[in-house]
């Protein structure tokens, strides 16, 4: 029997003599009505178990989750958790300023770090892998 391609991912597992690998994930959808969100910070939390520099990017409609952070009320309270415990163990976790306008959100008082598009973009470029959702 053949491993399944998903086992091939996750037993490739990087050493210490291996380069830390730069991985951004994206996060461009709503909160709202989607488990995608929580799958999404749930896989990045995976990353950080090998040896990746993970960072989590909101943009477009990914950037309600900066500003309204009560997961439990729109019926998924794992989506905090996952938050919570990239911050704690380094990851940044970056919202894009002109999204934010866009959707007339304030930046003010947000936990993540703000940053306009063309760093964002730089974020991205400098990055081994870049997963969207």
């Amino acid at each position: 029997m053949r491993p399944s391609r998903y086992v091939t991912i996750f037993t490739n597992r990087a050493t210490k003599g291996d380069n830390v690998k730069k991985v951004t994930t994206v996060i461009r959808r709503s909160p709202f009505n989607s488990m995608a969100v929580s799958d999404a910070l749930r896989m990045s939390l995976g990353l950080t178990l090998t040896n990746n520099k993970v960072t989590v990017v909101f943009v477009e409609d990914g950037v309600y989750l900066s500003v309204f952070p009560a997961p439990d009320v729109i019926g998924y309270p794992d989506i905090k958790r996952h938050m919570e415990t990239l911050k704690e163990l380094g990851c940044e976790l970056v919202v894009e300023k002109e999204s934010m306008e866009t959707r007339g959100l304030p930046d003010r008082g947000v936990a993540l770090n703000v940053k306009n598009r063309e760093e964002i973009g730089r974020i991205i470029e400098g990055s081994d892998r870049v997963i969207g959702f």
